[in-house]
Formats: C-alpha cells, sequence, structure tokens
C-alpha cells in the first residue's frame, strides 16, 4: 500500500466518523486560531504604534512635567523653549506643546465639534515630514502677533467637512469662557501626533470619545495664541525636542532636563522627564514579546491538549479496528503499512484542524484590528510555522496508536469482536 491509498482509507475514516473527528480537532483549532489571532494583530498594533512615533522623527525627544508633582513654578515657559534651542548643546529645535480642549463651531455650517488645540511654535513643522497636504504652515511673524490662525489634522478634516482641503474656512473655538474665531491656513497629518500627545495627559481622554452630535477636531494654534484663549495661566507640561542629526538622543534629553532643572531650581529626579522616540519603541516591543509569549503559551497548551486528544480517539479507532487490522495483516500487510495507515490518519486530522484555527485566526485578527482602525500583519512564515506544528502534533501523538496497531497478532485480533 502506498501513501495515496493510504490518504484515501484515512480520509474515508475521518469522514465516517466526522463529529469524532471535529471534537478531536477542537484543541487545535483553539491552540493555533488564538496564536494567529493574537500574533497578527499584535503585531499589526505594534507596527501601528511604530509609525505613529517614527511619524515624530527618529531623533524627537519629548519633554514632560510630572503634574502630580510639580509646583506652579516647576512648568515650561516659552522662554525656556527658546533657550532649550539656543542653550542646549545637540538641539536643533524646539516646540512647546500646550494642550488645550473646548469646543468649536463650524461657522460655515453652524454644526458642533469637540476640539483639541495644541499650542506650538513653527519649529514643530520639523517633526511633519511630509509637511502640510494643503495649504501651508503659519510663520514666525504670525506667531510673534499671536495671529488666530491654525493647522487642521487631515482626518479632522474629512470628519467635520467631509473632505481634506478646508483651507480658508473658519472655526469659533470656545475654551475657559473665551472665545476666538480662527482661520485654516493648512491640513496636515497631525491627528495621531495629537492622539499621542493626548494620550499623555488624563483630561484628554473624555475628548476621544467621539459621537455624532459633537465629532472631535484636532488643532494645531500658535502658542501665543492658545494662551489667549486658554488664558494666560496656562501651564506647559510638555515640549517636542528634535536633536540635531546624529546626536546621541539621551545625552540631549538628560541635558535638556538638566537646564529645565537649574532654570526651575527644582533639582528633583522625576519632576522632568526626557523620553526618546526609540525608547518608545522598545517599550512597544517588550510588551508585545511578552503577550505574543504568553499567548503562544496559552496556544501550545490547547496544542497539546489537543494532540492528547487525538492520540486516545486514535487508540479508540484501533480498538474499534482490531478485525480489520488483523484480516489485513493476515492477507499480508506490513508492519509499516499499517503504521503508515494510522500515522497518516492521525496527521490529517490535525492538518485539517490547523487549517480552521488558521483561517478562523486570520478572520479574527482581520476582526479585532477592524474595531480600532488598524490593519493586522499575518506572514506566510506565521502561516508556515502554524502548518507545520499541528502536523508535528498529529505525527508525535499518532506516533503510539499506530505502533500499537501495527503490532497487533492477526490471530489475536481475529478472535476479537
Amino acid at each position: 500500500m502506498n501513501i495515496t491509498e493510504s490518504f484515501k482509507i484515512a480520509i474515508k475514516c475521518i469522514r465516517a466518523n466526522w463529529m469524532r473527528s471535529l471534537l478531536t480537532m477542537l484543541g487545535i483549532i483553539i491552540g493555533i486560531s488564538s496564536v494567529i489571532m493574537i500574533v497578527g494583530a499584535g503585531t499589526g498594533a505594534r507596527d501601528y504604534i511604530v509609525s505613529l512615533i517614527e511619524e515624530m522623527g527618529a531623533n524627537a525627544i519629548m519633554i514632560s512635567v510630572d503634574t502630580t508633582q510639580a509646583n506652579d513654578n516647576d512648568y515650561l515657559t516659552l522662554d525656556d523653549v527658546e533657550n532649550i534651542k539656543n542653550k542646549v548643546d545637540g538641539v536643533e529645535s524646539c516646540s512647546p506643546m500646550l494642550i488645550g480642549v473646548g469646543k468649536a463651531t463650524i461657522d460655515s455650517r453652524g454644526a458642533e465639534a469637540t476640539v483639541m488645540m495644541i499650542g506650538v511654535n513653527t519649529d514643530i513643522y520639523l517633526s511633519l515630514p511630509e509637511g502640510c497636504s494643503y495649504g501651508r504652515f503659519f510663520g514666525e511673524d504670525e506667531y510673534a502677533s499671536s495671529a488666530p490662525i491654525a493647522i487642521m489634522g487631515s482626518a479632522s478634516a474629512t470628519t467635520v467637512y467631509g473632505y481634506e482641503d478646508v483651507t480658508g474656512e473658519t472655526v469659533t473655538v470656545r475654551s475657559s469662557g473665551k472665545a476666538m474665531k480662527v482661520r485654516i491656513c493648512g491640513v496636515a497629518n497631525i491627528d495621531q501626533l495629537a492622539g499621542s500627545v493626548g494620550g499623555n495627559s488624563s483630561m484628554i481622554s473624555s475628548m476621544f470619545q467621539q459621537n455624532e452630535d459633537s465629532p472631535m477636531m484636532v488643532l494645531f494654534v500658535p502658542c501665543t495664541t492658545l494662551t489667549q484663549i486658554t488664558g494666560t495661566d496656562a501651564k506647559i507640561n510638555m515640549a517636542m525636542v528634535m536633536a540635531e542629526e546624529g546626536a546621541n538622543n539621551e545625552a540631549v534629553g538628560n541635558a535638556t532636563v538638566n537646564y529645565l532643572k537649574a532654570a526651575h531650581g527644582n533639582y528633583s529626579n522625576s519632576v522632568y522627564m526626557a523620553q526618546d522616540m526609540a525608547t518608545y519603541i522598545a517599550i512597544v516591543d517588550i510588551v508585545m514579546q511578552v503577550l505574543t509569549a504568553f499567548i503562544a503559551c496559552i496556544g501550545a497548551i490547547s496544542l497539546i491538549v489537543g494532540g492528547i486528544g487525538v492520540m486516545n480517539i486514535m487508540l479508540v479507532s484501533v480498538t474499534e479496528r482490531t478485525r480489520e487490522i488483523g484480516i489485513r495483516k493476515s492477507l499480508g500487510a506490513k508492519t509499516s503499512t499499517i503504521t503508515l495507515q494510522f500515522l497518516t490518519e492521525s496527521i490529517i486530522i490535525c492538518i485539517i484542524g490547523g487549517l480552521i484555527g488558521l483561517t478562523l485566526g486570520i478572520l479574527g485578527a482581520y476582526g479585532a484590528c477592524a474595531i480600532v482602525g488598524i490593519s493586522p500583519k499575518i506572514t506566510w512564515w506565521i502561516i508556515l510555522i502554524a502548518l507545520l506544528f499541528s502536523s508535528g502534533v498529529g505525527l508525535f501523538f499518532g506516533i503510539y496508536p499506530a505502533r500499537k496497531a501495527a503490532m497487533l497478532s492477526p490471530i489475536e485480533a481475529l478472535r476479537r469482536e
């Protein structure tokens, strides 16, 4: 008997007991699908987060103030921003990141929206590698004169207006009891950057709970303008520093923190913090590695349980087909032929379970990622490993039942009913 005949017999036996075979596959299906779904969705999430970070530039450093420990005198000032740029070695540019949250009226439509305003200076433009997709960025003169002007996020424009090129439109923003009509001078991909900055502040979290009646928009406005809206006592707790090409980001971050400690007379080790993009990426990688290892362990346990189930079912099959085995051996079937037949059946059950698990895992990864608006990343090597692993489980746990069937004595086998 060749491998083709063994395959046909195995398929026939599986179809004859399809419900039992399906239940046997459950452990394999759960193990493979869970690993594929988590690895695919997790890798996609990791790539998405890294892309957000890299959009700010590999040499970007986020300087932040721990608001739980800071006194009023510890917050950054616009003078600090200028001094960091001019006095700290290795700094190419520095922009404040003053966050303001409020309501906005779309003047041309009369519609209401929730607005997240980030007060910046012209240096922030260096962290936008794609620049403005429409219009222009505000200039130094407009920054100095606190001009009522703003850059709108591309996604925000699409959400609020239904299209991206909204240059020339006006929006009336309201915050802290004050209102100002600002003109949109440019549109840029700043929504993701704003989200990563806003994620560091608890007061931002509620703003991202979008609803149909009050969609969310993101605006970059001159910091000098934002202080006119939120009040002159607005506290700057973040700044974006861009290190010079070839500079050591960690050294630049430490130098900036040391400058702020000296300037504000607060030498606490925890009030001022510097985090470069490489640190964020490393943290994301560590989290993903831990999560993947955890899920891989769960998947491995499921596969082992599934393998034990396959072995038990194959042992039952050997018992049920004892007479058949005896007849075949009495007609001259070799031990290797009997072994091959039962091994083939075991491997096929595991491969079918692996394919079902693979399909469910891919669908689950795409479904989970669709909820949060990202794309999963499922590579061919993940698929190949899944199929090879399921085949290996079938081979390993099928050896004992196959050998037991092959070693049966024809005389003893024929005596059994």
